[in-house]
């Protein structure tokens, strides 16, 4: 399974749970032997869910963390495109 929403993921890790993974700007290294040339983005570790409501949660409170919005419609604005991106999503076969 892997279910992108933003610049999240959920990813089934084994039988039991689901990993949540987030796209992330790498930042530079202080060791100038580990430098990057660029902008550099990887998956990065969010957490583990033990079904899909709780990993979605998890998503829509990263995406909201990193909307920037300032006040509460905006706030309020960015939950309702986030549940209908949600809503679109294709069933999962299992």
């Amino acid at each position: 399974m892997n279910i992108k929403l933003g610049n999240c993921r959920v990813v089934r890790a084994d039988d039991m749970n689901l990993a949540v993974e987030q796209y992330k700007l790498v930042p530079q290294s202080k060791n100038p032997k580990l430098r990057h040339e660029g902008e550099k983005y990887r998956w990065t570790h969010v957490g583990w869910y033990q079904n899909l409501h709780q990993a979605l949660k998890k998503i829509v409170d990263c995406e909201l963390n990193e909307s920037g919005a300032s006040d509460v419609s905006q706030i309020m604005q960015k939950i309702s495109d986030l549940h209908e991106e949600i809503e679109k999503l294709e069933p999962i076969k299992v």
